[in-house]
């Protein structure tokens, strides 16, 4: 057996003793060392931390500074609310060469280097830049296969609204910046794989049709190839004239509008138009929806009920039967408080196509009160189709989108959970040190794509359009020659080729609080 000897418990006097003695010992302790002036090991001098003449070369401060600090300006001391705890980091600035990032000047130029700069045939044959063009063969459609060919970009930069002394460029700037950036790496990569040359020469626009004009009188437009652009509408129809009979096909990647040229083969347009996006909602509504009863609805502008007829000629393509009986029209006064729609709900399911983009009031209103008369019973079934504008409106409650069940026709749609959109998300980040915007998707699409064409069809590409379909990041091209009739044709053996067109449309389906693709 071990014995262990017991240690008593200190009485209260003992512990009244015991911290009696500390306090005294931490008294002497703070009086004799702990306010001393900071003394020097090696030197012996005693140091004086609130001088501001202090050397620099000495120990730095510990991460937990005072609030109070010397302001050598003043010759005072002042309080900062924040003071850093971490040691600082140190800005380097680098000034980027203009050969790597070239800056937009108005009178546009060379945008790409050449594969092989160091050939001695370089400048022989036809081109705009550095890489010489010449005919390598033809296409059993009688289309001319080039070495190279030459690309125009005209694009309202805006550079006449930037002087250099603004914090910024003009918003309205952003598409062109974006959408250029992306076709940028898109040529990047055609000109480490392609066996053929590019020459890419870049044009602002500056959204001003005298501008444009002047474009098209200059010799590097004469000599392209393929122009991609511009944005607004008479600028579009100015250049798709200017290319009407000639060896140039225009790519406009955003207008939407139909009429820009009429009985035009060297036009094509990549954005669909309104009329293709009803037939696109009514083709979804119809095939997938099971309805019984399809409701087309308007407001009291004249001009949405004359869009009307589009939706009802698709609905008697899709029924087959010209002699149908048309869709069910409503005009809808949603100035009026008792407006009320269950009378168009019965049965078992209830489609309503609403084609107005312009009132996002009228819109508003009328989910609020759909919403209203439906959110009760859920024995009802309903769906809306509205049109790409709706993505955009602030004023509405997103439980109507819910609630409702709406659908929207879009032009672009960017899956983020793609692994294409991610990678693509990584470079452009890495090359710009931004995120990309909508219009670097379509930007990098439309130029890898046409440039891809016209390398495999030669300068007549837009006739293989139609039979080389292709899934990209930011929807799916879908081409088919536009036919007209004319007024005055007895069949329709006397249509005439108008123009190319991107006939798929993004149908977006509002579920969860967010738009996905469900086409």
């Amino acid at each position: 057996m071990t014995s262990v000897q017991n240690r008593q418990p200190l009485s209260s006097g003992n512990k009244l003793s015991f911290f009696v003695v500390l306090a005294l010992l931490l008294v002497s302790v703070s009086s004799c060392e702990l306010f001393k002036p900071a003394v020097d090991p090696g030197s012996g001098r005693t140091e004086n931390t609130d001088d501001p003449r202090r050397s620099q070369d000495e120990d730095e401060l510990d991460p937990v500074q005072s609030r109070r600090v010397y302001d050598p300006s003043t010759g005072t001391y002042v309080y900062i609310e924040n003071t850093p705890t971490d040691k600082m980091d140190t800005i380097r600035w680098t000034v980027v060469s203009e050969e790597r990032n070239p800056p937009i000047i108005e009178e546009g130029g060379n945008d790409f280097v050449p594969n092989n700069p160091n050939d001695p045939t370089q400048g022989q044959g036809q081109g705009t830049g550095a890489n010489p063009i010449d005919q390598v063969g033809t296409t059993p459609e009688g289309s001319r296969l080039l070495s190279g060919y030459n690309i125009d970009f005209v694009l309202p930069f805006l550079t006449d609204r930037y002087l250099g002394s603004e914090d910024e460029v003009d918003p309205n700037s952003l598409w062109s910046l974006h959408f250029y950036s992306g076709a940028k790496l898109a040529l990047n990569e055609l000109r480490n794989n392609a066996q053929v040359n590019y020459n890419v020469n870049v044009q602002d626009s500056r959204a001003n049709e005298t501008r444009v004009q002047s474009i098209v009188a200059s010799p590097e437009f004469s000599q392209s190839q393929i122009t991609i652009g511009p944005y607004l509408k008479n600028n579009v129809t100015t250049l798709a004239e200017a290319v009407r009979g000639k060896e140039t096909v225009l790519i406009s990647p955003y207008s939407a509008s139909g009429g820009v040229s009429q009985n035009n083969p060297n036009y094509v347009q990549v954005n669909p138009t309104l009329e293709t996006h009803m037939r696109a909602l009514l083709q979804h509504a119809y095939t997938t929806q099971g309805a019984d009863r399809i409701v087309l609805v308007t407001g009291t502008d004249p001009n949405q009920k004359a869009r009307l007829g589009y939706l009802q000629d698709e609905f008697k393509i899709l029924s087959g039967d010209a002699e149908v009986e048309p869709l069910e029209e409503i005009e809808v006064d949603m100035n009026n408080a008792e407006t009320s729609l269950l009378e168009y709900m019965g049965g078992r399911k209830t489609v309503f196509i609403v084609p107005i983009y312009e009132d996002e009031s009228f819109v508003a209103n009328f989910l609020r009160v759909l919403y209203s008369e439906t959110r009760d019973d859920f024995g009802r079934s309903i769906a809306v189709y509205g049109l790409p504008q709706w993505i955009d409106f602030t004023r509405i409650n997103f439980d109507y989108y819910e609630g409702t069940n709406v659908h929207v026709s879009s032009s672009v749609f960017i899956d983020k959970l793609n692994p294409a959109v991610r990678e693509f998300r990584r470079k452009f980040f890495e090359r710009y040190a931004a995120l990309p915007r909508d219009e670097a998707y379509v930007g990098y699409d439309v130029t890898r794509y046409f440039l891809r064409m016209a390398a495999e069809h030669g300068t007549r590409f837009q006739y293989a359009l139609e039979a080389n379909p292709e899934d990209l990041m930011h929807t799916r091209f879908r081409f088919q020659p536009v036919a007209v009739v004319p007024t005055d044709a007895a069949d329709f053996e006397q249509a005439t080729l108008d123009r190319f067109e991107n006939k798929f449309v993004n149908i977006l389906r509002f579920r969860n609080y967010s738009f996905k693709r469900v086409n």
